[in-house]
């Protein structure tokens, strides 16, 4: 016991430590603590996923609440506002794209049948927010490329499990059809929208009231918590509501303010401007960096890789998928994006839970080639946060300036407008 105690309060000194030399040598710190954990995990297997027992699924859930709730409160009106047409353009182009190249390289490689190789390509199309949130929080990019990749992981996150589920579920009895994949997501998506934004208006108008009670600064956690499982319990993706809730309430000084949502002004006029102090927000960000922490030692504890072939098959996707990627930011995003965030959008195709549970899942619906399926989607997970990682670093530190000007010379260099 006295180790496991001793281990934690060192991987939480070693996760501050990491962070500041990220600060000195803009290394993402999210790169040793993976490895950090691959080492005690695969490698010496001082530690496996079995060890958690059901506290690994609960851990995760809760920091990916945690983590878009908080991202969701940096997120202003005005930079949606300018930017909701490029991220919807670059979900949209990225994940339809992206699915097709993985599904036909799956069905050359692996041998799949079309409809589990186009189920592969959905669970491989998103972008995790858990690995894209922290490595474009410190980049030097403009908030507008920020925004725009926030809004694509959680989007490209919803599609993913809509598709890759209504695809197994429909290869499981024999039907095909893409506008019922079309329809469940559009639901989702717009009944996500509608929990979280009522629960965000909602407890605006009664923190004040909170505040007054004991310790009340963990009651918007738990309440946000509350909104997922209900968004969950609903059919819907709680991550989405999540996000919403955060980003209705970090706004809602300027929305209700508009036109049509005059009536909350009458609702709230006892609230204050914004809906969370400076101290609530340092609060929230520091459960995220200690959560954050744990998550990718637990990413690199979870790394079970059966054989090279597999590591292989997973590194020939992950290139495949950054060249597409790279390809549709090139030509997606606007011309008076500047060189340097479209360089950061294109390296922004990380691997994360998602894509972890969705590849368990179609492995326990008897998909054929399961084994070999989950363990090319575990080494896409490895590669693609490492090369992420890396690229965004030399982006960053510029060692790659030449190649940035060569191969997006259609954009203009400098900040962005």
């Amino acid at each position: 016991m006295e180790i496991t105690i001793i281990s934690l309060a060192l991987l939480v000194f070693m996760a501050h430590v990491f962070a500041a030399i990220f600060v000195k040598t803009r290394l993402p710190d999210v790169l040793p603590l993976m490895l950090l954990g691959i080492i005690i995990g695969p490698v010496f297997q001082i530690v496996s996923p079995a060890d958690f027992g059901m506290v690994d699924k609960v851990f995760t859930r809760v920091l990916l609440i945690i983590i878009l709730f908080e991202s969701g409160l940096g997120i202003k009106i005005s930079q949606i506002r300018l930017t909701w047409t490029q991220s919807l353009r670059l979900t949209l182009i990225c994940f339809v794209v992206m699915a097709a190249v993985v599904a036909a390289l799956a069905r050359i490689t692996l041998g799949l049948h079309f409809v589990y190789a186009l189920a592969l390509g959905c669970i491989l199309a998103s972008n995790s927010f858990a690995v894209t949130i922290p490595l474009i929080s410190k980049l030097n990019i403009s908030a507008n490329i920020k925004t725009v990749l926030l809004s694509e992981s959680t989007l490209s996150s919803v599609l993913s499990i809509a598709g890759a589920v209504a695809i197994l579920q429909m290869a499981q009895t024999n039907t095909f059809s893409f506008g019922r994949i079309g329809a469940k997501i559009i639901y989702m998506f717009l009944l996500s929208f509608s929990i979280g934004a009522g629960a965000a208006v909602f407890w605006t108008m009664v923190l004040n009231k909170i505040r007054k009670l004991e310790n009340s600064i963990f009651l918007t956690p738990a309440f946000v918590m509350i909104v997922y499982s209900v968004c969950e319990a609903c059919g819907a993706d709680g991550a989405i509501s999540a996000f919403i809730f955060g980003i209705i309430a970090g706004n809602i000084r300027i929305i209700r303010r508009f036109e049509f949502f005059r009536f909350l002004e009458k609702l709230m006029h006892n609230t204050a401007g914004n809906a969370f102090n400076e101290v609530e927000k340092s609060f929230f960000g520091e459960i995220v960096f200690l959560l954050r922490t744990f998550f990718f030692v637990y990413i690199g504890i979870c790394m079970h890789i059966s054989s090279w072939h597999s590591m292989m098959y997973g590194l020939v996707f992950t290139i495949v998928i950054f060249m597409t990627r790279t390809t549709v930011a090139n030509l997606t995003l606007a011309k008076s994006v500047s060189r340097l965030d479209t360089a950061a959008a294109s390296a922004m195709a990380p691997k994360g839970l998602v894509t972890a549970v969705l590849a368990s899942h179609a492995a326990q619906m008897g998909t054929a080639g399961a084994a070999a399926l989950q363990d090319t989607v575990y080494s896409v997970i490895f590669f693609s946060i490492l090369f992420a990682t890396l690229i965004s670093f030399c982006i960053e530190k510029g060692y790659c300036a030449g190649a940035v000007a060569y191969l997006f010379k259609r954009h203009q260099e400098g900040a962005g407008p």
